[in-house]
């Protein structure tokens, strides 16, 4: 695929969520600059009746010299002008080689369409007549497909529920139509960075999600409207990736499609997973291959050729063999090859457990002791990609190296593992936590540490505190000083498998900004400004406390490597003036630091460290052995 078909097709995914002009600008003299010229609309700005009497405005491509020819049905709320830079699927500006008339909508109350009485409609209404519009066009063939990723997909969704006789296909990329409480607070923390992403967009949801940061009657009418999955009467196309926010509530909408759609349709319910963001900002998107700061070659277009061969397919009767494609096409991420299968769902039944333990490390056997951490609301952990969504922040798998060393997180690793370890499913973590503060949150980030030391972010989730036993106001209870509690954070559902050679590790903070909003940790009121309180935080990892991770997995032998764990001790602890580091291995060097994660001493001589010059206060010395990193804190008098 040339760079030109490349630039119109990172258009077509980037349109739901671009935030930044220049970028704009710059694809658009691009594809000004190429000889082919701009699609331009057969029929512009046309006024389509809707029931009440309001009125859509649409834009109509057709092939050069085609009487009459089936339909892909397109529904933005960002402008279908847009759409006249590139058409989607790789048809770029060459319509005219391709058999389907496009019809793109502009949403009620955006844009063209921006004057329509918005008191009494809703969006799938709104498609029905759109296309009850098109089967009156001379132009118009027979049969209507819809495409569109992000909140072009959840109209589609909207719209097969309204079961309009001539739609026939749907292909919803990163989309789901579920409205769900847990959609915008994860664990009981805000995904405040997409929330105000959401806003700049026009949808001025925050109003709403604000007044309700608990579960209530409005979280349950809003559950139970958005979850028609027996209403869903077409085949359909599920696009997603594993990197995007939307894959967990996806993989669950997919399975109920398979199980409760309208019986003749239930396996012509079909699923790819590809190694992919959500898109909207920076390199990568849905469909190239650089995502983050890996690279998938081998999932470059996928998505655009697999959706190709289904509309033609159900559109056209093309004999391409479509029937015989499995139900879930999936990315194995780590092992970077594509999968396949027939069943409603990949997840994995079997499970694998580690347990957090002493030095840092995940192994077979519970630990002893706890190790702790200083969670700082004024200078939260900074969130490094995963499946955020705002114009300031990348999406996708990042290393997460420069967030290890940092006071307010800790890691937990395997040693090298000595075979291949899978999972498929949502990874569980089961911790047992104490503070000296009310309130604080939990967040996990789940990596694989490559041999070169990469920490690169599979997924993660987050929990407060307050929320550990349920989201209802009255399920809210506060934590008190020295007691003990379990807390449990389940992440997105992921495919993965970490190669022998690689660790599994886990990063435990207390805040990751800016995709969730910062705990103030004095236990007052949620989303308040103020400077909070510091929370020191123990996770317990021991006998009567097993912290541990519970891994969706078949393996036979959970080997997790050999190698001897670091043992160290600081003395005399608290200390005035000298501290000396006592361990079973060679320590490389050492680094002490702030409670902030400022670095304020480094050296290689561990017998007599000087630190008269530290103002008194807690601090946290860290040991470097073999490229592994282990912790403990000391008080300077």
């Amino acid at each position: 695929m040339d760079n030109l078909q490349k630039s119109r097709t990172f258009m077509c995914n980037l349109l739901p969520f671009k935030m930044l002009k220049k970028a704009l600008l710059i694809v658009s003299l691009i594809l000004c600059s190429s000889s082919s010229g701009q699609p331009t609309p057969t029929f512009d700005d046309i006024m389509v009746p809707m029931r009440d009497g309001e009125y859509l405005e649409v834009d109509v491509y057709i092939p050069a010299g085609a009487d009459s020819c089936e339909v892909i049905l397109i529904q933005t709320p960002y402008d279908k002008n847009n759409f006249e830079i590139s058409l989607p699927l790789g048809v770029g500006s060459n319509i005219d080689s391709q058999p389907f008339a496009w019809v793109i909508a502009d949403w009620r109350g955006f844009y063209g369409s921006g004057t329509a009485d918005l008191s009494n409609f809703t969006r799938g209404e709104d498609g029905y007549d759109i296309c009850e519009w098109i089967v009156d066009q001379p132009w118009h063939l027979e049969r209507i497909g819809t495409w569109g990723p992000s909140a072009l997909g959840v109209v589609q969704y909207l719209t097969a529920r309204e079961q309009h006789p001539n739609h026939t296909c749907a292909v919803p990329v990163v989309a789901h139509p579920h409205t769900s409480y847990d959609s915008y607070f994860t664990g009981g923390v805000l995904e405040e960075a997409r929330l105000n992403t959401l806003d700049a967009l026009g949808y001025g949801l925050s109003p709403l999600i604000l007044a309700n940061p608990y579960y209530n009657n409005v979280w349950t009418f809003a559950e139970n409207g958005s979850w028609f999955p027996s209403d869903i009467q077409i085949p359909t196309l599920q696009i997603g990736g594993w990197y995007d926010h939307n894959i967990d509530k996806m993989m669950t909408w997919y399975e109920a499609t398979r199980n409760s759609a309208e019986p003749s349709v239930q396996d012509e319910q079909y699923l790819l997973v590809g190694p992919w963001v959500h898109g909207g900002n920076g390199a990568a998107y849905v469909g190239s291959s650089v995502q983050g700061e890996l690279t998938y070659p081998n999932a470059e277009f996928v998505n655009d050729t697999m959706a190709w061969n289904f509309l033609q397919y159900y559109l056209l009767d093309a004999p391409n063999n479509w029937q015989n494609t499995d139900k879930i096409t999936y990315y194995k991420l780590g092992t970077d090859a594509w999968n396949a299968s027939n069943a409603a769902t990949i997840d994995e039944p079997m499970f694998d457990i580690l347990y957090f333990n002493e030095f840092n490390k995940l192994t077979n056997s519970t630990g002893v002791g706890s190790t702790g951490l200083v969670s700082d609301p004024s200078n939260p952990a900074p969130t490094i990609g995963g499946a955020n969504l705002h114009p300031l922040m990348q999406q996708g798998p990042y290393d997460q190296i420069s967030n290890a060393f940092r006071s307010d997180i800790v890691t937990f690793e395997t040693f090298g593992l000595s075979n291949d370890i899978s999972i498929s499913g949502r990874v569980t973590i089961d911790l047992y936590i104490q503070a000296d503060q009310a309130d604080c949150d939990i967040m996990v980030q789940l990596v694989d540490v490559h041999p070169d030391n990469r920490n690169m972010l599979i997924t993660e989730g987050a929990q407060r505190m307050r929320f550990r036993n349920g989201y209802f106001d009255t399920d809210e209870v506060f934590m008190t000083t020295g007691q003990i509690y379990p807390v449990q954070i389940e992440l997105p559902f992921t495919n993965y498998t970490w190669l022998a050679g690689h660790k599994i590790k886990v990063y435990i903070g207390g805040n990751s900004s800016i995709r969730w909003n910062v705990n103030l940790q004095n236990g007052g009121a949620m989303y308040q400004t103020g400077t909070g309180n510091i929370a020191n935080i123990d996770v317990q990892h021991n006998a009567g406390y097993p912290s541990q991770i519970t891994l969706p997995g078949n393996n036979p032998i959970l080997n997790i490597g050999q190698s001897e764990l670091i043992e160290f001790n600081v003395y005399p602890v608290p200390a005035a003036n000298i501290i000396t580091i006592k361990s079973n291995q060679d320590i490389e060097r050492y680094e002490i630091v702030d409670l902030s994660g400022r670095s304020k001493l480094i050296g290689t001589d561990v017998n007599s460290i000087n630190i008269k010059s530290l103002t008194s206060g807690t601090y946290f010395i860290n040991v470097i052995s073999s490229e592994q990193k282990f912790s403990r804190k000391f008080i300077k008098l």
